[in-house]
């Protein structure tokens, strides 16, 4: 018999201590499970020790080639350089009690799960305890971790389109003690036999960082696909962006090459509203509460061990440069919308 909706947010949910103790029990954990993914590169040998591999990535990810499939970009940013200074690919605001925290590398990580908790919220406060929630995007597991260490019973499908991710967020829930109740699956949200069997069910359905990665024409069919897997009156809900006027041609062209165009405001809202779905929730954040974010990755100790000090010092010093390009013109924005 499925329970009764939560009468109550959980204790560690949406407060600093709690976040701060999440993450001391999931990051040694995601870092070890993707420390020994990579360690074989299914070469045979210790993939970590050969400088030759660490420069390729780092140089190709720098000049990333147009003919880069979508999987070998998540590969490239997600799950290589990126995962040594960021839990996942999404920034996130910065509340007042996140922007006093001494440790820049931990501001980082407070304001990624903070965002997931925010993003989260309504699934938290409304679905049955026993609910099933699916997860758009497993990233580097944040979210759906997250999550389920905080609601006991619920059962979650995460959905992404990289087996690396997918295999990494595995063994991530093995060692979490979750395997039994999240389960990852492989698959494009454009082709319907990667949801045809959760249509309906879901009692939320979760995004993060994933609509720019729709190509224009295709928004409002990717949030459609979205809401289909939704029980009537069950919310989508998004953590996202829009641009609110144009990037730099520099920028414009790195968004191309890693596969992402973020929409005007009012496209943003014509694809929610061609797609079914009316928000009940919009809430946006200026620029100026993500641009912290950008200095922030210049905390770089944990890219030394791996790419040595050259990369540690110069990589960094891009991201924060293509962070600060990306996040000035634009602004984050929190959505939960249900079907029409």
């Amino acid at each position: 018999m499925t329970s009764d909706p939560r009468s109550h947010l959980p204790e560690d949910f949406l407060t600093l201590d709690g976040q701060k103790r999440f993450l001391d029990a999931f990051l040694p954990v995601r870092n070890q499970v993707i420390r020994d993914f990579y360690r074989d590169g299914g070469s045979g040998h210790d993939a970590s020790r050969s400088p030759g591999r660490k420069w390729r990535a780092a140089l190709r990810l720098l000049g990333t080639r147009g003919d880069e499939t979508v999987p070998e970009l998540y590969r490239l940013y997600y799950n290589r350089l990126f995962s040594a200074i960021w839990l996942a690919l999404n920034w996130g605001p910065y509340t007042p009690e996140i922007r006093a925290v001494a440790d820049p590398l931990l501001r980082i990580h407070l304001s990624q799960v903070n965002s997931v908790d925010t993003c989260w919220k309504p699934a938290v406060e409304s679905a049955p305890a026993d609910g099933l929630l699916v997860e758009v995007g497993t990233g580097l597991s944040d979210g759906w971790a997250r999550i389920a260490l905080l609601m006991p019973q619920v059962r979650i499908v995460s959905i992404t389109i990289e087996r690396d991710q997918a295999e990494i967020g595995r063994r991530i829930a093995g060692e979490l003690g979750l395997a039994d109740r999240v389960r990852f699956r492989v698959g494009d949200i454009f082709s319907p036999g990667t949801t045809r069997d959760l249509a309906g069910r879901a009692d939320a359905v979760t995004a993060m960082g994933v609509i720019p990665h729709f190509p224009p024409p295709r928004k409002a069919e990717g949030l459609r696909a979205m809401g289909a897997m939704l029980k009537p009156g069950a919310p989508l809900l998004l953590f996202d962006a829009y641009r609110t006027r144009s990037f730099s041609r520099f920028m414009d062209r790195a968004l191309i090459s890693s596969l992402s165009w973020y929409p005007a405001r009012a496209d943003f809202r014509k694809a929610l509203d061609e797609a079914g779905l009316s928000p009940v929730r919009f809430d946006i954040h200026q620029a100026e509460t993500c641009l912290q974010f950008a200095d922030d990755t210049r905390s770089t100790d944990v890219l030394r061990e791996e790419f040595g000090p050259f990369i540690a010092w110069l990589f960094p010093r891009i991201v924060s440069g293509f962070m600060r390009g990306l996040l000035k013109p634009q602004e984050s924005v929190y959505v939960s919308a249900v079907r029409d």
